[in-house]
């Protein structure tokens, strides 16, 4: 009998799933000549990789430009837009909407000059929930992993298959997609992870073990009436160090992020039609309906009901 490996102790499995993580349409980029394009911010995560030629890269209000070649991948994961170009000079730069071609079996085609100089393939990642801005607000504005890093071996072989089952319409393909690039966005999470020295954030904290083990523990026991001084035990801290490190490393102290993961999952129950919302308060931590909603109505920016109609409509 086939069993489905646990994601017990796996902290950032379990934060993407339930995140209900989803890759969206396939993207692919071809152009030619000296060109230019503009693509607007999106909410969601941005994955290419660059299977042929050479390309630029200017992401939003950031300085660094990016350099890619054949086999480099990167991996947006804010809500900003982004310039790709031939060369970052041109002027003359084509908005999305002249880009984009009829989609062909789950494809979105983005073609400018109709070139074949430059191509590339990813796709959008999409996420439920508030959490992951906590999550990924404070990664860099652009992910890079050449194609030639010591520790992409397992990315480049996913990138190889990436490839040819983009290029090549055999049966099944939609499903071997739907495996490959969630592989790929956790390789490239992983690649990031190896040169993350001295990086602050949520992805760096899970490797980080007394952080981590509160972190683990938040998750795992939402409902446990926890206070500082206990999540500092298990983490193996003093009250004030912990509380100095978590903020340091996350960015929000550990009982917003408490109430943050709390409120993540109290939207996933709201969708279920028969739960009374008084059953969600108690299932993610709350003693009343009332202290619920207060801090459910801050983080979602509506009252728990108002949030269960609109998801069911």
């Amino acid at each position: 009998m086939l069993t489905r490996p646990s994601m017990e102790g796996d902290l950032l499995s379990t934060t993407l799933a339930t995140m209900k993580l989803a890759a969206l349409n396939i993207t692919t980029i071809e152009a030619g000549g000296r060109w230019a394009m503009e693509l607007p911010a999106a909410p969601v995560l941005r994955l290419q990789v660059v299977l042929h030629g050479e390309c630029w890269i200017a992401v939003a209000g950031e300085k660094k430009k990016h350099h890619f070649r054949a086999g480099d991948c990167f991996l947006l994961p804010h809500e900003k837009g982004l310039t790709i170009a031939s060369d970052l000079s041109v002027k003359k730069r084509q908005p999305l909407r002249r880009l984009i071609r009829h989609p062909q079996d789950g494809v979105v085609s983005l073609v400018c000059n109709e070139g074949r100089d430059f191509f590339a393939a990813g796709s959008a990642f999409q996420l439920e929930g508030h959490f992951q801005d906590l999550v990924f607000s404070r990664l860099p504005a652009l992910i890079h992993v050449p194609a030639d890093a010591d520790h992409a071996a397992v990315l480049r072989w996913a990138i190889e298959r990436f490839a040819v089952e983009v290029r090549n319409a055999r049966p099944g393909r939609a499903l071997m997609l739907s495996h490959l690039l969630p592989i790929m966005l956790l390789q490239v999470l992983r690649g990031y992870l190896a040169t993350a020295a001295g990086d602050r954030n949520w992805l760096v904290a899970l490797s980080e073990p007394r952080l981590s083990r509160a972190l683990a523990a938040m998750q795992s026991d939402p409902a446990r009436s926890w206070s500082l001084d206990g999540l500092a035990r298990t983490a193996g801290l003093s009250r004030a160090g912990f509380a100095l490190n978590f903020k340091k490393w996350i960015g929000v102290t550990p009982m917003e992020y408490l109430t943050q993961w709390r409120v993540q999952l109290a939207c996933e129950l709201l969708r279920e039609a028969d739960r009374r919302i008084a059953e969600v308060a108690s299932a993610v931590g709350y003693e009343s309906e009332s202290a619920f909603s207060v801090a459910f109505t801050r983080i979602v920016g509506q009252r728990p009901g108002s949030y269960r109609r609109g998801a069911s409509d």
